[in-house]
């Protein structure tokens, strides 16, 4: 179960929820995580992580409501990025899913199974599309994936065929994206629309921009803070977004990602 915090107070919620519930106005009792957890959030632009729960923000009916969920178990993240994995990007419209925004492109590029934690992983048999989201980007999306309503009249809709070639090749293993919960997100809600029921399992994600703010509190999350962190070449980023290009950039970035969370681990363990 995850809490959402609006302008009236916080509300329990199941993820399945596609409107914000009403306000919930009875007191909660002492200890209760639903009343702790505000207290717990320390303000930051990028990602708001506290000491034992982190809050990401989505836009429903153009109110803002923030989603506060428990830290993850560090130890269970790492088994997960060191078996099967599937990098997971997004280019769309809009940051806001519940509001309307729509996916335009992605890309699903598997990782090689046989290296071991700490080894290069990265394979070019990927997975991608580009289609017509029906609907302008914003100024601000436009600006990262440059994908102009022109180039895009010319792509078909996602259609349910295209949909569950995705879905099939995700398969069972840990969806890794840089933000999952908006990648991961927009995928989920387009299936939707489809009437297809597909959505990662909580076992079955790692989100590696919420790990970069455990790892190195204070510091930018992004993923060219990452690479440039771990010294890995960001390629052309700068002049724009592409889907396939940035999952394989993340891609490059998981084994010093893996390297830093084994030694983060080991260091509380010692500590």
């Amino acid at each position: 179960m995850r809490w959402t915090r609006t302008s009236n107070g916080i509300s329990s919620r199941w993820r399945e929820r596609r409107s914000p519930p009403a306000p919930r106005r009875r007191a909660r009792r002492a200890g209760d995580p639903r009343r702790e957890a505000p207290a717990l959030i320390a303000a930051d632009r990028e990602v708001r992580v506290g000491s034992t729960h982190h809050a990401t923000v989505e836009r429903v009916d153009d109110r803002d409501h923030v989603i506060i969920e428990p830290l993850p178990d560090l130890t269970e993240v790492l088994g997960r990025l060191v078996g099967p994995l599937v990098v997971l990007d997004t280019e769309t419209t809009g940051l806001h899913r519940h509001n309307g925004d729509r996916l335009i492109s992605l890309a699903v590029l598997p990782l090689d199974r046989d290296r071991g934690p700490g080894e290069e992983r990265v394979t070019f048999a990927a997975y991608r599309l580009t289609v017509n989201p029906g609907r302008p980007s914003s100024p601000q999306a436009l600006a990262v994936h440059g994908l102009t309503e022109a180039e895009l009249a010319t792509k078909p809709a996602l259609s349910r065929a295209m949909a569950s070639q995705v879905v099939r090749f995700i398969g069972g293993s840990t969806v890794v994206a840089h933000n999952t919960p908006f990648d991961a997100g927009f995928v989920q809600s387009e299936c939707e629309r489809l009437g297809m029921g597909w959505r990662p399992d909580e076992g079955q994600v790692a989100d590696t921009r919420l790990l970069c703010k455990l790892l190195w509190p204070g510091e930018p999350g992004s993923l060219d803070a990452l690479a440039t962190r771990l010294g890995v070449d960001r390629g052309d980023r700068d002049a724009g977004h592409d889907a396939l290009a940035d999952a394989r950039l993340l891609a490059r970035c998981l084994p010093g990602l893996v390297e830093a969370l084994v030694r983060h681990i080991h260091g509380k363990a010692a500590a």
